[in-house]
């Protein structure tokens, strides 16, 4: 995984990474806990591809989504 300093979410693609970052202002993958599959993939720029994605790098840190 990218160094968590720089990019954190550089295994998403721009659009995703926009919308997590100018959405939702997350500033590091735990804060991704907070929100649903639901609340994610209403974010304009965040499809339904980038949801495994995301899931595959916040298990390697232990993180799960919310549940809904």
């Amino acid at each position: 995984m990218a160094n968590m300093n720089e990019n954190f979410l550089s295994f998403l693609g721009a659009p995703a990474q926009r919308a997590l970052l100018g959405e939702l202002g997350i500033s590091k993958l735990e804060d991704l806990s907070r929100y649903t599959k639901k609340d994610l993939l209403r974010l304009h720029g965040f499809g339904p591809s980038s949801l495994p994605k995301l899931e595959i790098e916040l298990r390697k840190l232990g993180i799960k989504l919310k549940e809904s």
